[in-house]
C-alpha cells in the first residue's frame, strides 16, 4: 500500500510542520510529495500566487536531503529578484533550521566575508540569481566541482517571467552547466502562478525530452473577484512633460485617491507600465493629498531604478503598516511576500494577460478574501481618424479582462535562437576553462546545453565574428581564448547580466542614494527632478563618476527612461477586441464612463462597417483592420510597403494606405501571398534590427534570422 504524502516525509519535516501548527497539506504539496518521492520526473508547479508552491517543492527536497554530508550543494533555488530571493529564504530557513539543513543566499548585495565562508564548506540549499550563477562561474571556477558535485534539485521560482527572455535562455545555459558538474542525476521543478501552455512550458524546462515533465495544478483553485475598470475622456489625458504644471487630469487623480486612500483601509499596489508616468502619477497623487490632509506618508513608490534602501524601506512599510498606498512598476508582479494587500490599481493598460493575472493575484492571498482590482483607462485626443474613434488601448484592456476571466493567458515562445546570449555564454565558458576547443565549446553549449536549436554552420559564424572583432582569438593548436577585447568585456560587472542595461546616474541627497536615472542629454540643461514620488533640485552634474546630487525641492520634472514597449500583442487578444467591439456586449465590471466609451467605439465601429468587413474608406485613404497579432500585422505592413510598393502606415490594430482603394490593396495582398517571402526575406526588409545586449557582433544574417523568428509570422490568409 502506497504511503500517504506526509508518511512520506522526514520526520524532522513532519515535526517542523506540527510546530508550525500544519493540520493538512495542500492538494498541490501533496502532489507534489507523490511525484518527487515515487517518479524520476521534472516537474512543473501551477497555482495562485500564495497557493503553498514553494512549500510543495521544498518539502519533498529537504526530506530527501536532509542526512546528506557529502558536501557540496544538494538543492539549487533560483529567483528573478534579489527582494524574492531575501523573502524566500526566510521561508526556508524556518523549515531547514530545525532539519539542520544549511541555507544560504547569494546576490549582489550579500557581503564577501559570508560568501568566503559558503565557498570553503558549502552545503544544503542555496538561493540565487542567474547573474550570481555567472558570476560564480565567472569568480569563483575553481570552486565550481566542490560547489555543483552533489547537485540534485534545482527550482526556478515565477518560471513564467524567465520563459522566452534573454534571461531566461542565460539561466538555462548557467543550470546545464552547473548539471553538468554534478554527479548524480538532477532534477528541475518550474513554480509558476501563470502557465499559458502547459506543453511550451514543458519543452522549454526540459527541450530534449518535454515528456519527462509533470504538470500539477491546483484541482480547487477558486477565487472571488472584484473587477472594475473605469474610464476618462481625453481631456483629462496625463502630460509627463508637465509634472510640475498644474495636474491636468483631476477627475483620474481624484479617483486614484478615493479608491486608495479614503475608502481603502488596507495597503495596495497600483501598477503602472512606465517609469516616467509611474513617477508623475506618483507625484500627483502626493500633492493633492498633501494639499487636502498633511503630510502623504502612506504613499509610497516602488521601481528597480530606486536604491535598495528605498526599495526595503517599502517593502517593510507594506509588512508593518495597515494602510499604505504602494505605487509600483512590474518589479512588485513577483511573488514577494509584503504582507497582506487588500487591492490593486492598474493606470493604463497592461501588455498581456499573464501580466494582468500576477497583478491580479497579489490581492486577496487570504484565504476567505477576494481578489480586487480596479483599472483606469484615459483616452487620448480624439481625432476624426476611425482607429482613435474606436478607443484602441481603452479595447485592449476590455479584450484583455475578458481573456483573464476565461482563465487564458499568453503561451510562451520557446524556439528562440538567442545568439546574443549564446556570445556571452561563450565567452563565459572560455573564462571559466582557461580555453576550449571549438568543438568542447559545441558540445558545452548547444549539443548538451541550452542553445539546442542552433545549427554548427551558425555557431562557427558567430565564432568568427568574435575573433574578428577581438573577443575571442585562437592559437595554433585550435584552443579558442579570450581576445584582448573579449577580456575587457568579461571583467566588466555589467558581463553578468544577458541583458543591455541602460547607462544610469547615482541620485544622491544629503550623502544618501535615493535611486539613479537614465542618462538622456536634457539632463545636463535640467534643473529639477522627480524621483522616488519625491521633488528635487539638481545641483550638481558628473557625469565622469556618473553621479547627480540633489537638494529637496518644490520643482519637479519626471526623468525620461528608455526600455522597450512592452510585449508584442498575442492574435487572440486582437480577435477578442474585435469581437467586443461588433457586439452589443456591455460587461457589468465598466463604470459609466467606461460604458460610455464602449458604447461609442461600438457606435463607430458599426457605422465604418466593421461588422461585416475589414476595410474603411475615408478620403484618399484606406484603412485595413487586420485584428491579428503584432508579429502578423508586422509582416503584413513590411509586406505591403517593401515588397507591393504601397504607402502604408501601421496603426498598430489597422494599417493606413494611402491613395489605393480596398479592392487594390486585396489584389496586391493575394498576389504577394500566393507566392510569400519566406520571414527571413521580410525581416531582412528592416534595417535596425539589433535589440539584444551583444547583436553588434553577429553577422547581418544571423540578425535577420533571430528577428524573423521573434517577430515575423508568414502563417498569413489574405482577407
Amino acid at each position: 500500500m502506497e504511503k500517504s504524502a506526509s508518511e512520506q516525509l522526514h520526520p524532522k519535516l513532519k515535526y517542523i510542520l506540527y510546530k508550525m501548527g500544519w493540520v493538512d497539506l495542500r492538494p498541490i504539496q501533496v502532489d507534489a510529495i507523490h511525484e518527487i518521492f515515487n517518479t524520476n520526473k521534472n516537474l512543473i508547479i501551477s497555482a495562485q500566487t500564495a497557493s503553498g508552491k514553494t512549500e510543495a517543492a521544498f518539502l519533498p527536497i529537504l526530506s530527501q536531503i536532509v542526512d546528506r554530508n557529502d558536501g557540496g550543494i544538494s538543492a539549487i533555488y533560483v529567483g528573478p529578484l534579489k527582494a524574492l530571493i531575501n523573502d524566500q529564504f526566510e521561508r526556508l530557513e524556518v523549515l531547514c533550521k530545525t532539519a539542520e539543513i544549511p541555507v544560504f543566499k547569494w546576490h549582489g548585495d550579500v557581503g564577501s566575508d559570508p560568501k568566503k565562508k559558503f565557498l570553503k564548506n558549502p552545503s544544503g540549499v542555496l538561493l540565487i540569481t542567474p547573474e550570481s550563477i555567472e558570476s560564480l562561474f565567472i569568480n569563483h571556477s575553481d570552486d565550481l566541482s566542490n560547489l555543483f558535485k552533489s547537485l540534485s534539485f534545482i527550482v526556478i521560482d515565477e518560471m513564467h517571467s524567465f520563459i522566452g527572455t534573454e534571461r531566461g535562455a542565460h539561466l538555462k545555459s548557467l543550470l546545464s552547466r552547473a548539471m553538468h558538474k554534478s554527479k548524480g542525476d538532477v532534477r528541475i521543478v518550474g513554480l509558476s502562478a501563470t502557465i499559458g501552455d502547459p506543453e511550451l512550458a514543458k519543452q522549454w524546462l526540459i527541450p530534449r525530452d518535454p515528456s519527462s515533465v509533470s504538470l500539477i495544478t491546483d484541482p480547487i483553485e477558486q477565487k472571488d473577484i472584484c473587477y472594475l475598470i473605469r474610464g476618462y475622456f481625453p481631456d483629462n489625458e496625463p502630460d509627463a512633460d508637465s509634472a510640475d504644471e498644474k495636474t491636468r487630469n483631476p477627475s483620474l487623480i481624484e479617483d486614484i485617491i478615493y479608491y486608495f486612500d479614503e475608502q481603502n483601509k488596507g495597503n495596495s499596489l497600483i501598477f503602472i507600465n512606465s517609469r516616467q508616468m509611474l513617477e508623475y502619477y506618483t507625484d500627483a497623487v502626493k500633492r493633492t493629498v498633501e494639499k487636502r490632509y498633511g503630510n502623504p506618508e502612506n504613499i509610497k513608490i516602488f521601481h528597480g531604478s530606486l536604491s535598495i534602501t528605498e526599495r526595503e524601506t517599502v517593502e517593510n512599510s507594506l509588512k508593518s503598516n495597515p494602510h499604505i498606498s504602494v505605487f509600483c512598476s512590474s518589479a512588485l508582479e513577483m511573488g514577494i511576500d509584503i504582507g497582506k494587500v487588500s487591492r490593486i490599481g492598474q493606470i493604463g493598460a497592461p501588455w498581456s494577460v499573464n501580466s494582468l493575472a500576477q497583478r491580479l493575484g497579489r490581492s486577496g492571498r487570504k484565504e476567505g478574501d477576494p481578489s480586487i482590482l480596479i483599472m483606469f483607462i484615459s483616452q487620448p485626443e480624439k481625432t476624426e481618424n476611425i482607429v482613435d474613434r474606436l478607443y484602441p488601448e481603452f479595447l485592449r484592456a476590455l479584450a484583455m479582462s475578458e481573456l483573464l476571466f476565461q482563465k487564458w493567458c499568453e503561451p510562451p515562445q520557446t524556439d528562440l535562437f538567442h545568439f546574443s546570449t549564446l556570445i556571452q555564454q561563450i565567452l563565459s565558458v572560455i573564462k571559466e576553462r582557461g580555453g576550449a576547443t571549438v568543438q568542447d565549446l559545441f558540445d558545452t553549449l548547444v549539443s548538451d546545453g541550452a542553445f539546442h536549436n542552433v545549427t554548427q554552420e551558425d555557431f562557427i559564424q558567430i565564432l568568427h565574428g568574435l575573433k574578428i572583432a577581438d573577443l575571442v582569438d585562437q592559437d595554433s593548436s585550435g584552443l579558442v581564448i579570450l581576445g584582448l577585447k573579449g577580456e575587457k568585456i568579461v571583467k566588466n560587472f555589467d558581463f553578468y547580466s544577458a541583458f543591455v542595461s541602460a547607462i544610469e546616474l547615482d541620485v544622491i541627497s544629503a550623502g544618501r542614494k535615493i535611486g539613479s536615472v537614465q542618462f538622456v542629454p536634457d539632463l545636463e540643461t535640467r534643473q529639477f527632478l522627480i524621483l522616488a514620488g519625491k521633488r528635487w533640485e539638481i545641483i550638481e552634474l558628473n557625469l565622469k563618476k556618473e553621479k547627480m546630487y540633489v537638494i529637496p525641492s518644490k520643482g519637479g520634472k519626471t526623468s525620461h527612461y528608455s526600455g522597450g514597449l512592452g510585449s508584442d500583442i498575442h492574435p487572440r487578444v486582437r480577435e477578442k477586441m474585435r469581437e467586443l467591439l461588433t457586439s452589443n456586449y456591455i460587461p457589468e465590471y465598466l463604470d459609466e464612463n467606461a460604458k460610455l466609451i464602449l458604447k461609442e467605439a461600438q457606435a463607430a465601429a458599426l457605422e465604418a462597417g466593421l461588422a461585416t468587413g475589414s476595410f474603411v474608406i475615408d478620403g484618399p485613404n484606406t484603412y485595413w483592420f487586420t485584428w491579428t497579432g503584432s508579429a502578423k500585422h508586422r509582416s503584413l505592413y513590411i509586406l505591403g510597403k517593401a515588397f507591393g510598393g504601397l504607402d502604408v502606415e501601421d496603426l498598430e490594430i489597422a494599417l493606413k494606405f494611402k491613395g489605393v482603394s480596398p479592392s487594390q490593396i486585396q489584389d496586391i495582398y493575394h498576389s504577394l501571398l500566393e507566392n510569400c517571402p519566406s520571414a527571413e526575406e521580410i525581416a531582412a526588409k528592416i534595417q535596425n534590427i539589433s535589440n539584444e545586449k551583444y547583436d553588434r557582433y553577429l553577422s547581418r544574417n544571423l540578425l535577420v534570422a533571430e528577428f524573423a523568428k521573434k517577430y515575423i509570422d508568414t502563417h498569413l490568409s489574405p482577407f
